[in-house]
């Protein structure tokens, strides 16, 4: 059976992977390239009521987030069939137009057709002036050769205090100072825009169809029956 994590009050919770504590400053995946991203303008363009809910997004956060052990699981799966081609070739593009498709040295190419696919989201915070509960540094290594300051203004965020003696708690700027309803969140797709979680659902199930001519149901978890490998009957329900 499927876990719910976020409510037991909707049958949709077993899609969200993850809660991220960073938030999204930035777009990666338009195929264009980087864009400024405020999810609170976002809500405002669209008319929402509350510019300030938190909401989930198909894309995975790698800087400070909580990966649900079910899902991460399942991660591991799909990474072996990919990198196997069991299935499909590397070059594959699993999700159109985004710009992962190019990341050949990034594990989020393929958590990002995982969700794709399976239509998953990861819960974002929304806090003014993009507060967050964890941050970029910036440590040189693999991907930062030089510590700029044009880089440090890309990434590092504010953190929310500790402690708050003066006027109400930071932590609680959303609606009604508490996490809404699971089904009203909105819904953010791969490049940003918003959209619904039966649109992500279908789009997944059609891409699927598309690269495996595959109509077999796909178990939740199990990655197998996702990608149209034989099963015994009733495995991973």
């Amino acid at each position: 059976m499927p876990i719910r994590r976020y409510s037991e009050n909707s049958l949709k919770t077993y899609k969200l992977f993850g809660i991220s504590l960073y938030q999204q400053k930035y777009l990666e995946l338009p195929l264009n390239g980087r864009q400024q991203f405020s999810p609170r303008s976002l809500f405002s363009r669209a008319g929402l009521r509350n510019v300030n809910t938190p909401y989930v997004s198909q894309v995975p956060c790698s800087w400070g987030a909580v990966y649900f052990p079910e899902h991460w699981r399942e991660f591991h799966d799909y990474l072996s069939l990919r990198l196997t081609e069991t299935v499909m070739t590397l070059d594959t593009e699993v999700v159109p137009g985004v710009r992962s498709n190019f990341w050949s040295k990034s594990w989020k190419r393929f958590y990002i057709e995982l969700v794709y696919l399976r239509g998953y989201v990861m819960l974002y915070p929304n806090y003014e002036d993009f507060l967050s509960l964890s941050t970029n540094h910036l440590e040189v290594g693999s991907h930062v050769k030089v510590r700029s300051k044009e880089k440090r203004n890309l990434f590092l965020l504010p953190l929310v205090p500790l402690s708050e003696p003066q006027g109400p708690c930071k932590l609680l700027d959303m609606p009604d100072q508490t996490l809404p309803d699971f089904d009203a969140l909105p819904v953010l797709n791969l490049i940003g825009s918003i959209t619904t979680f039966d649109e992500i659902s279908v789009d997944g199930e059609v891409r699927r169809l598309h690269l495996l001519n595959c109509t077999h149901a796909a178990h939740v978890y199990n990655v197998k029956s996702l990608m149209c490998i034989t099963v015994p009957l009733g495995a991973g329900d």
